[in-house]
């Protein structure tokens, strides 16, 4: 019979019962450097090493705490913790010990003892309070690989095009390229703490491309790629609307939105986290010098103006005015005065994967073919918040291009696979190309780049 006795007090034996175990309990768990060493500790002493007082029998008793103490499993597992005054019982398969989850696969020869980290990563979607965690390696997002795993070259495809769905193609091959996202999504189905799914579920469909994708055949991807057009078609996307082309970035922004509705909270968080912005703005008054500062605002894909033109500029050079810009008729604060006022915005969390778009098309119904060179790497470090001492160094792994008008024309997309060889992906056809081809600037009577996919190269792990 497992033992009731509560999970604190099981922790703050005294040395004297301890001792009294013998060897040959095998319901102790291995001494594995894996396991974080607060899993050892009672949660009072996480911060601080001090003795507690533990009541027992009526009477006061003084226990050191031992941070080399292995618990009992078949005891302890039974009621865990997951912060002050929360309880929660769970059975022997998963102990969850300060919001981190350590899986235990139990062998009649050899137990063996996983962690991994599934922290929430924000308190709230929402702009007013989307404020990261300031250390990086305490979220579960850092967790989640930005390798290719299990995804090989050689199973590079391209997608059935039936109609008018070169839009889709070409994203989902510029996101089936983005490793992090890739592995967020399957993380999050592979760890069990999926709770419900909409009918049908879009998150579920999207992960069934990727998989086929890079692990099946291409009839496998064919019936994965209905099954989420019917999914997005019941989550209210309608192809071809009043006749008109889509577009791969309205896509993009309408499927977080979707996600956002369907996913648990903490795994959208996550979402958020790998693809999207947090910045702080500040506002100078140029009449009395009063500087207004807004907090938490979010972006996702930056969507950079080609207007007004800048001779011969490239991607960084049309990039300052997102960062740094005039606005007409702000009210000041303090004088009230309605002058120009510049407006600048400063990083406090950079996201992953990364997405640009060059806002091609005008609200006359023109399409900007303008060549805007940009490069197979980009830095935005120099846009960093004060405090923010995090890398913002990113890699092309994607472009999506647009050849034709605004209402009518053809999407591809050059993406870089797991040997870093550049493939172009037109529908059915897929083809190599070098990276020269690949960062091409575009002409004006062709291929012109619209979004460019980015991912941050990890080098600031935590200091």
């Amino acid at each position: 019979m497992v033992s009731t006795q509560p999970f604190r007090s099981s922790f703050l034996q005294s040395s004297q019962h301890r001792s009294k175990r013998t060897k040959s309990n095998t319901n102790q768990l291995p001494n594995s450097p894996l396991l974080p060493l607060h899993f050892h500790l009672p949660l009072q002493s996480r911060k601080k090493r001090r003795r507690i007082k533990v009541k027992r029998n009526g009477t006061k008793h003084t226990t050191p705490i031992n941070p080399n103490f292995t618990p009992n499993l078949k005891r302890d597992t039974q009621m865990v913790t997951e912060g002050p005054r929360k309880k929660r019982k769970i059975g022997e398969s998963s102990i969850l010990v300060s919001r981190q989850s350590i899986s235990i696969q139990q062998n009649t020869a050899k137990r063996t003892v996983t962690p991994f980290h599934y922290d929430k990563i924000v308190k709230s979607s929402t702009a007013s309070n989307f404020i990261l965690k300031d250390n990086r390696k305490s979220t579960s997002v850092h967790q989640i690989s930005s390798s290719w795993i299990d995804m090989p070259s050689s199973a590079q495809k391209g997608l059935h095009n039936p109609a008018v769905l070169c839009y889709r193609n070409s994203l989902l091959q510029a996101l089936l390229h983005s490793p992090k996202l890739v592995n967020w999504l399957r993380s999050y189905h592979r760890f069990g703490v999926r709770t419900s799914c909409a009918t049908p579920c879009v998150a579920c469909r999207l992960l069934s491309v990727f998989n086929s994708y890079w692990s099946s055949t291409s009839k496998d991807l064919r019936v994965a790629t209905k099954e989420l057009d019917k999914a997005f078609i019941s989550a209210g996307w309608q192809n071809g609307r009043s006749g008109r082309q889509e577009d791969p970035e309205e896509q993009l922004v309408w499927l977080a939105k979707v996600l956002s509705e369907q996913l648990p909270t903490n795994q959208f968080s996550a979402f958020e986290a790998i693809s999207r912005f947090t910045l702080n703005s500040n506002t100078k008054c140029s009449s009395c010098g009063y500087l207004s500062v807004n907090k938490g605002e979010i972006e996702g894909t930056l969507s950079i103006d080609l207007r007004p033109k800048i001779k011969n500029g490239t991607i960084a050079d049309y990039l300052r005015p997102y960062f740094s810009y005039w606005v007409e008729d702000f009210k000041c604060d303090r004088c009230s005065s309605r002058s120009p006022k510049q407006r600048n915005r400063k990083i406090c969390h950079q996201p992953d994967t990364l997405v640009i778009q060059l806002k091609r098309f005008g609200w006359d119904g023109r399409k900007d073919n303008s060549p805007i060179p940009f490069s197979s790497n980009l830095s935005l470090n120099q846009y960093r918040n004060e405090g923010n001492t995090y890398d913002c160094e990113y890699e092309l792994t994607a472009v999506i291009c647009h050849i034709g008008v605004m209402n009518s024309g053809h999407y591809i997309c050059r993406a870089k696979g797991p040997d870093k060889r550049w493939m172009k992906f037109d529908d059915l056809k897929v083809s190599e190309m070098t990276i020269e081809q690949a960062i091409h600037p575009g002409t004006r009577n062709g291929w012109t780049p619209y979004l460019l996919f980015y991912q941050r190269t990890v080098k600031d792990l935590p200091r």
